[in-house]
C-alpha cells in the first residue's frame, strides 16, 4: 500500500484504520443497501395498505376527512340499594363522590387521570378530529385506564360511557362503552 501525502499508515491512530476498513466494507456491499431499501419500502406499503383497518387511519391519505361530532356522558354502575344486581347512576361532568373501604366519602374526577380535553369533556358536543372510530378507540382506552386506577372507590363496579356520535351529518348513533368489571 502506498502512503497518502506523506502519511505513514503504520503511524496512524488505530481508529482511523478501523474507519477506513468500515468505509470500504460499505462500498463492497451495495446489495445490502438495495435489500434494506426494498424491506423499508415494503413495510411502508403495508402500513399504507392497512391504514383503513386502524381506527385512526394512520398512514392513510384521505382527501376529505370525516366530519364527526360526539357527545359524552359518564355513568357508574353501582350495587342496587335493594342488594339485587346493579344500577347505573350518572356522573355529571365526569365527577362523582364515593365511599372508600373505611367509609370515608372521596371525590373522583375522570379528568384527574385523563388530561386531554377532548377525552374528558362531558355533556357537551365537540368535534371528533380524527373521526368517530378513532375517538371511540381512544375513549375506550381512557375508560379502561380510569377504571383500573379507581383506588379508594368501594362503590363503583364498572364505568360506562355513553357516546352519541354523528358521522358526516347523519343521524346520531348511541355507542355504549364499558370498562371491565371491578371488585372494589
Amino acid at each position: 500500500m502506498r502512503a497518502l501525502a506523506g502519511v505513514d499508515r503504520e503511524s496512524e491512530p488505530p481508529g482511523v484504520a478501523a474507519l477506513r476498513s468500515s468505509a470500504s466494507r460499505r462500498r463492497d456491499h451495495p446489495r445490502a443497501r438495495v435489500g434494506f431499501a426494498c424491506v423499508y419500502l415494503s413495510l411502508q406499503g403495508v402500513l399504507v395498505a392497512s391504514a383503513s383497518a386502524r381506527p385512526d387511519h394512520a398512514f392513510g391519505f384521505r382527501m376529505f376527512s370525516e366530519s364527526s361530532v360526539v357527545k359524552l356522558s359518564l355513568l357508574r354502575e353501582v350495587d342496587a340499594p335493594t342488594g339485587q344486581g346493579t344500577v347505573v347512576v350518572p356522573a355529571a361532568r365526569g365527577e362523582w363522590s364515593a365511599m372508600d373501604a373505611d367509609g370515608t366519602r372521596r371525590h373522583f374526577a375522570f379528568r384527574d387521570r385523563v388530561r386531554e380535553p377532548w377525552l374528558s369533556t362531558f355533556d357537551a358536543t365537540f368535534e371528533a378530529s380524527y373521526g368517530a372510530g378513532a375517538e371511540l378507540a381512544r375513549l375506550q382506552a381512557a375508560l379502561d385506564d380510569v377504571a383500573s386506577h379507581l383506588d379508594g372507590d368501594a362503590e363503583t363496579r364498572r364505568l360506562v360511557l355513553d357516546v352519541i356520535a354523528r358521522r358526516n351529518g347523519r343521524e346520531p348513533q348511541l355507542v355504549r362503552l364499558t370498562s371491565p368489571s371491578r371488585t372494589p
